[in-house]
């Protein structure tokens, strides 16, 4: 069963969800991250540190069907050098550090930063208002 993200564009009346991403959302994190992950439904979600918290990431890194992996920040700031260098590296899937239950180290990596990255190049509004 996989976890589905669906883009709605509001401005149109009667617009129906298109699916933009058919891959599967991952969660290594705390227990705390992971309940509330689990609660919002996400069903990959693993409750797992140290070691065991680094070899699941590297697993779901490898992973093709997942395109997003959320992990904890300290559970980031802990994987050893070589995972960090082939997350930063990556493309897909986008991974996305998440505060834990006792909030942002301020290190994590830009939602911009990100994008360009997953997409290779830059996003801009250049609406005009």
């Amino acid at each position: 069963m996989a976890n589905e993200i669906q883009i709605i564009h509001e401005k149109e009346e009667g617009a129906k969800p298109v699916r933009a991403l058919h891959g599967r959302i991952a969660v290594v994190g705390d227990g705390a991250t992971a309940t509330g992950f689990r609660l919002a439904g996400v069903t990959n979600v693993y409750a797992l540190e140290g070691k065991e918290a680094e070899k699941k990431t590297a697993e779901l890194l490898d992973n093709e069907d997942i395109e997003i992996l959320i992990i904890n920040e300290r559970i980031s700031a802990s994987l050893d050098w070589r995972l960090k260098k082939k997350i930063s590296t990556t493309a897909r899937p986008v991974v996305v550090e998440v505060p834990d239950k006792f909030g942002t180290s301020g290190q994590t990596e830009s939602l911009r930063a990100m994008v360009k990255r997953a997409l290779g190049f830059e996003l801009t509004n250049n609406k005009e208002g």
